[in-house]
């Protein structure tokens, strides 16, 4: 038991620290709520992808999206590219008025992580990692020119091992950051799980600080898992970087189940096990007491989902947010 004692006091010793050194940031009036959006998702639950993002932005009114380029979908081959999904949903979002955050790299959100093309995952670390730099440099230089992107994403958690991904490589980071910068000054936002790190990496690097914000995970050693992380938790070490970022968001709020099997394969009532509308309502209120100003909420694709299967709840529940 004596380890447990000292992670114990370790942690209190950093709060106390923490509480002292930390800056006061003010609450947000009014947060501003955006969804992230990923058409793979929508294939993957057997959507129309294309009907799910219209009807994000007609039925629900959305303005703010966090869209993502995907390395496997984007250069097939190599050194040909294919924007045009991602160009479509652009104009979509600037016809109707919205901004949006690109997320652009080779790690990005939803399983694997690492989307990879096919001919790719022969090469040696090193020449991946250069065809990385071209594909980035390629993906910028086609969307830099595009007034509705107000921000990039460059990864996503690159410095937190998840996925099927290489081991995290801080240097390599920023090598990608700066060729980004050279290519665009619009701010980068970097991104951190928001439970397992206290995000001092990441915000040495970023313009804007991004992070997860769970609830309710699952696990194969202990099932469903409620994470004990009171909302104070995120507004302090949002203080604690203050200095070093222009502002923090969560760039990852969740509003979808986490089950014992992937989403494609979840049943409603095992959904509702993790992720009911009583679920959507709290985690929004959650998120407001942590008092940061933005959040992307993480599930549009499982309402729409939910909603052909019968249970309309979450999308109707949606719709009162914008």
């Amino acid at each position: 038991m004596r380890w447990v004692y000292i992670f114990l006091g370790f942690w209190a010793a950093l709060l106390i620290v923490g509480f002292s050194l930390s800056p006061s940031l003010p609450a947000a009036a009014e947060p501003n709520l955006g969804v992230s959006f990923t058409a793979s998702q929508a294939w993957a639950l057997e959507l129309d992808w294309r009907q799910v993002y219209t009807d994000i932005l007609d039925e629900l009114q959305v303005t703010n999206l966090r869209l993502q380029v995907n390395w496997s979908e984007i250069e097939p081959q190599p050194g040909e590219f294919f924007f045009d999904d991602i160009d479509w949903q652009i104009a979509e979002a600037r016809k109707r008025g919205a901004q949006v955050t690109l997320a652009v790299g080779r790690k990005l959100p939803r399983w694997p992580e690492c989307h990879v093309p096919a001919w790719a995952k022969t090469l040696t670390p090193w020449e991946e990692q250069e065809r990385v730099l071209q594909m980035l440099e390629a993906t910028i230089k086609h969307f830099k020119d595009n007034p509705t992107i107000v921000r990039w994403q460059l990864e996503n958690e690159p410095l937190f091992q998840f996925g099927d991904c290489p081991k995290p490589n801080k240097h390599f980071l920023t090598e990608e950051l700066k060729l980004v910068k050279s290519l665009d000054s619009r701010p980068v936002l970097i991104t951190d799980t928001g439970e397992l790190s206290m995000w001092w990496e990441t915000a040495a690097l970023a313009d804007v600080q991004g992070a997860t914000l769970y609830q309710t995970t699952w696990n194969p050693w202990f099932g469903y898992f409620n994470y004990p992380v009171p909302a104070w938790f995120y507004h302090w070490k949002a203080g604690l970087i203050s200095r070093a970022v222009q502002y923090t968001i969560i760039s990852e709020l969740q509003m979808e189940p986490w089950g014992p099997a992937g989403l494609e394969k979840l049943t409603l009532g095992e959904a509702a096990r993790s992720f009911t509308v009583k679920n959507f309502k709290d985690n929004i209120e959650f998120f407001k007491k942590t008092g940061l100003a933005e959040a992307y909420l993480w599930g549009v694709e499982w309402w729409y989902k939910a909603k052909t299967l019968g249970d309309d709840s979450l999308w109707q529940e949606a719709k009162t947010l914008w």
